[in-house]
């Protein structure tokens, strides 16, 4: 979705808002300081950070800006220990799976005071809220499509100018793209699970949407991955394993698409790749939602989409100067590319239309239509890292060593009932 001419850059209402906020505070205390921690590498997101901070802070005479480039390793521990010790800065980064933990812990400032839901994703904006309340904003994200190489699906004999229509052609496609030396292992991969637990995690979870079924009951009280609907999609997801992947074959950031030695993923590496590093394949580039299973229809098929998010704090002493920032970084469309195009990734605000971020990245263009079109997030929940670990235990246990689909989703959804959903009295929003 592109905005309007009259919605090409900043939300007039909140942006006014806040700057006139901001005015205000500036004018009668000449020394607000921001303190911001941000996920990312020094030398890519830093160096970035050091061109636009200096530029915030000319235009807003009085405001310091200091910021952290904090390590996706630690920063969930860093975060933990300051809100237990009443030391949060004003502006925390994160990933989106984290944003419900986050908001029910009460680290959060109400987002809805400052921006304006309009300029961002649609898709986005629901990802980062938790309780009616916008409780994060998306910096950028992607959307994990079902990507493969138009021509080594042809080579194995099928059309690949459109997505599968289902399950089956989408198993056909597999079986005639896997290639097999005499000794009957695999040297290309007709599809491969990926190296990283959670894109099985979330592609199960799209194929269980897919097929016409859910994760959680409607009150996401009750654990339903061992419905008739999930267990079959865990029968077919075996079967699409076993047949044409080495899981866990393939370490590389690029699955091996690039050089030939997988011809299909549900992932996106796709994108990132691709587009930076083998821009020659871009013409052998499809890219698709989920084929609806069985018992589902083509409008639950999705995208599963995950996104770094930023937010004010709800200790913050300065949220309205916070917020001035975030509308510069985040909402400000040349400055957000510049951060989102360090990961491949796309920009959690609308673009204005024909930006050239999106007019010459041929690959974001399409994944910004998945989003759009059927994307969806995993389902929300404060103990998300702990409900993820549960179900990647069961998924291995399907997909590495052979277990019965209805045996693996009947001790996933148990251990998850009794070990999440009973244990903290939580539903999922």
């Amino acid at each position: 979705m592109l905005r309007s001419d009259r919605r090409q850059f900043l939300s007039t209402t909140c942006a006014v808002a806040v700057v006139a906020v901001l005015a205000a505070t500036t004018a009668s205390a000449q020394d607000t300081t921001i303190r911001m921690w941000f996920n990312g590498t020094p030398e890519a997101h830093g160096a970035v950070l050091e061109r636009l901070i200096p530029e915030f802070e000319a235009a807003n005479h009085g405001v310091t800006v200091e910021y952290e480039i904090t390590a996706w390793s630690s920063y969930q521990q860093q975060i933990a220990t300051a809100a237990a010790g009443g030391t949060l800065p004003d502006i925390i980064f994160g990933f989106s799976n984290l944003v419900a933990g986050f908001a029910e812990r009460g680290l959060l400032a109400d987002h809805g005071q400052f921006f304006d839901p309009d300029d961002f994703v649609p898709a986005t904006v629901e990802l980062t809220s938790w309780n009616g309340t916008w409780a994060m904003l998306p910096t950028w994200f992607s959307a994990n499509g079902l990507s493969w190489r138009t021509d080594l699906i042809e080579a194995g004999g099928n059309d690949a100018s459109a997505p599968p229509a289902d399950w089956d052609e989408w198993l056909t496609w597999a079986e005639g793209a896997t290639v097999r030396d005499d000794a009957g292992n695999i040297t290309q991969l007709g599809f491969y699970s990926s190296s990283f637990a959670f894109n099985r995690s979330n592609m199960f979870t799209r194929l269980v949407e897919a097929n016409g079924g859910a994760m959680f009951s409607e009150d996401g009280m009750t654990a339903t991955m061992n419905s008739p609907q999930a267990v079959e999609a865990a029968a077919f997801f075996q079967q699409l394993v076993q047949c044409c992947d080495v899981p866990r074959s393939i370490e590389a950031d690029n699955v091996g698409l690039g050089q030939g030695r997988t011809a299909m993923v549900y992932n996106n590496f796709a994108f990132r790749n691709w587009q930076n590093e083998f821009p020659d394949l871009l013409q052998y580039a499809g890219l698709g939602l989920i084929p609806p299973g069985p018992q589902g229809t083509p409008e639950m098929a999705g995208a599963g989409l995950g996104a770094n998010v930023i937010a004010i704090t709800s200790t913050s002493q300065n949220p309205e100067a916070a917020a001035a920032l975030l509308q510069f970084l985040v909402v400000e469309p040349d400055n957000i590319v510049q951060l989102a195009g360090l990961g491949g990734s796309i920009p959690g605000a609308v673009l204005p239309e024909g930006h050239p971020y999106l007019a010459e990245n041929p690959l974001a263009q399409r994944y910004l239509q998945l989003a759009l079109e059927g994307g969806s997030a995993d389902p929300k929940h404060p103990n998300f890292s702990e409900y993820e670990s549960i179900l990647n235990v069961w998924l291995d246990e399907l997909l590495l060593n052979g277990m019965e689909p209805q045996e693996a989703m009947d001790n996933a959804a148990a251990e998850i009932q009794s070990e999440i959903i009973d244990r903290s009295g939580i539903g999922f929003n």
